[in-house]
């Protein structure tokens, strides 16, 4: 198993590096995260990565910390997701996103997400929610409990000001795509979510 690799990144492409290590050039397949923190052509790059293996064929996924490649197999065992599938969810959402949809059964979240359809949602829902309240690898209960107030103040604020509950929960869920820390408090969620409405 090649856990990973470091070495000078020779070819960047949005959807997979290739990465020079002491002569060798590794073609690995990579999530848009990963594309960004990789520096230029030239730089040295590290990737945490996963050899996944099919009888006529052998692919190396990357990923840029250790919680990617977690998170990348934890998607994988699910029933029906592909590395594909699961290189889309992580190019999409950050890992605290995607647990915390899943923690809190959020398929609605989930499916914002290009290439998950409804049921998929509600597999990666009823297949991992408990393995990652067992593993305690979300944060804390509680404070899943506060930014979910938090999201559900700030729907009741944009509502209040005249917008109906789809739109400004649609809007909501774009703001925390695009900036996770935007959830922190309501008034800086309404003040986001605001220019998503509008």
């Amino acid at each position: 198993m090649i856990y990973r690799l470091t070495g000078r990144l020779v070819e960047k492409n949005p959807t997979s590096l290739v990465v020079d290590v002491n002569g060798v050039g590794y073609e690995v397949n990579v999530p848009l995260t990963a594309y960004d923190d990789a520096g230029k052509v030239g730089d040295e790059v590290t990737l945490f990565t996963v050899l996944v293996v099919h009888e006529d064929d052998m692919t190396l996924y990357g990923f840029g910390s250790p919680d990617e490649r977690k998170l990348f197999k934890l998607l994988t065992g699910v029933t029906g997701i592909g590395p594909r599938t699961a290189l889309s969810l992580l190019s999409s959402a950050s890992v605290t996103d995607i647990y915390e949809f899943i923690a809190t059964s959020n398929s609605q979240a989930l499916t914002s997400i290009p290439g998950i359809g409804k049921k998929t949602a509600e597999r990666l829902v009823l297949e991992l929610r408990d393995k990652i309240h067992r593993a305690g690898i979300l944060m804390g209960g509680e404070m899943l409990e506060i930014r979910e107030e938090v999201r559900g103040n700030a729907v009741d604020a944009l509502v209040a000001l005249g917008y109906s509950r789809p739109q400004c929960e649609r809007a909501i869920r774009e703001v925390l795509k695009k900036d996770a820390s935007a959830g922190s408090t309501v008034e800086q969620l309404v003040r986001s979510a605001l220019k998503e409405v509008k």
